[in-house]
């Protein structure tokens, strides 16, 4: 049986190599698929790792900025473009032009890779399984109860995927049970899902068994799920929220998979209690049907809103961009963004920013000028007050 290290290289092969088929994720701009083949042909493995797989120049991009969305990502990338530049002409790799597609196709290949999480503690597993009471009804090899079925059957996968599938399905049941032997119904938080998870691959009895890769979750056919089973009824068309549900974005930021199955299951016991009052059924899920509408949900945070106007102003003006690109007094070193079709797009002031750093880093250094950095969402709302500046050149 594979330990940390090894259930790490399984969840590498899913993250390098199994990414959705071609097509850009529901709601969001760019396609993982490309940009996985960007980040290897482009040379990105040279210097970066996706959980461990890849170079250890710079951090391992399946946990930088975990949770950040894409034009929060967008900023990270920016504010490392220095040492990158640095780096790389010392071993002698031209800078990587990208274009605004293949810049979000990257974006979002590596906001994908953070869906899947690391494996969870199985030492912790067991607790979890002993403190939420699960070890009353189920058993996992040699331990545990009889009331519920067994749960060796989920050895077989490495994230708690499967195992979360099967505690909805089997919900409305479950919690009668719990009910009516007095047991409470437990919740789950942070990794504990992934915890109990790696508890049951290491306790099963099942054998032989061999580590079974879930296909790709695709956002996409998780969207159409979404719509089919009834969600919008209560979380609206795009999972928003409405006076009958939360908003699902809000209710899964900066989660991972394994942590947004948890905060499904956690309200589901509402939910049933609510459906029923509705006249609506509890929606079963099949195959690879949980994992597609996690990914969903997952993505639905990905793009951000419009930002704020006020604050990007106050961003051009305090990082210096106005004193190269609308310069008070005198000719400007760079060019009037405001006249920019870079500024029209989500990604394409990113884009000219990134094609453009090699030559803005020789100029800031002969002028000393510090190079600017943008955290949380300086940089959406820098785009934004560009994008309401902008105006066709004469």
């Amino acid at each position: 049986m594979p330990g940390r290290a090894g259930l790490l290289a399984l969840l590498c092969a899913a993250a390098l190599a199994p990414v959705p088929a071609r097509g850009q994720v529901a709601g969001a701009s760019g396609d993982p698929a490309a940009g996985r083949g960007i980040f290897v042909e482009r040379g990105c493995v040279r210097c970066h790792a996706i959980w461990g797989n890849g170079g250890t120049l710079g951090p391992d991009l399946a946990t930088a900025g975990s949770g950040a969305s894409m034009q929060q990502l967008a900023g990270l990338l920016w504010n490392h473009t220095p040492r990158m530049m640095v780096a790389m002409r010392q071993r002698g790799y031209a800078w990587p032009a990208l274009s605004e597609p293949e810049l979000a196709d990257v974006i979002s290949y590596i906001y994908y890779v953070k869906l899947f999480g690391e494996p969870g503690d199985p030492d912790a597993g067991r607790q979890w399984f002993r403190d939420k009471r699960c070890v009353e009804c189920h058993q996992v090899g040699d331990a545990g109860g009889r009331v519920g079925a067994p749960l060796d059957g989920y050895a077989r996968y490495v994230a708690p995927i499967m195992l979360a599938q099967g505690m909805w399905d089997h919900g409305p049941a479950m919690q009668a049970a719990q009910q009516a032997r007095g047991v409470p119904i437990p919740a789950f938080e942070g990794r504990e899902m992934a915890d109990i998870q790696a508890y049951i691959r290491r306790a099963s009895a099942q054998s032989p068994r061999q580590a079974v890769l879930l296909e790709p979750p695709q956002p996409e056919r998780g969207r159409r799920l979404f719509a089919a089973k009834g969600c919008p009824r209560c979380h609206g068309p795009e999972g928003r929220g409405t006076a009958a549900g939360p908003d699902l974005r809000a209710a899964t930021l900066n989660l991972s998979v394994s942590q947004i199955a948890g905060v499904l299951w956690n309200h589901s016991f509402q939910m049933v209690a609510r459906m029923r009052q509705h006249g609506v059924g509890f929606p079963q899920f099949a195959g690879n049907d949980m994992a597609d509408l996690i990914a969903y949900l997952y993505f639905l945070r990905f793009n951000d809103p419009d930002g704020d106007r006020a604050n990007g102003a106050r961003i051009f003006r305090d990082k210096g961009c106005a004193g190269c690109h609308r310069p008070a007094h005198g000719p400007p070193v760079g060019p009037d963004l405001a006249r920019s079709a870079a500024v029209t797009t989500p990604l394409g002031l990113v884009a000219a920013m990134w094609n453009h750093a090699p030559a803005m880093f020789s100029a800031m250094q002969g002028h000393a000028v510090a190079w600017p950095r943008f955290e949380g969402n300086e940089m959406r709302d820098l785009a934004f007050y560009l994008r309401s500046l902008a105006r066709p050149a004469r």
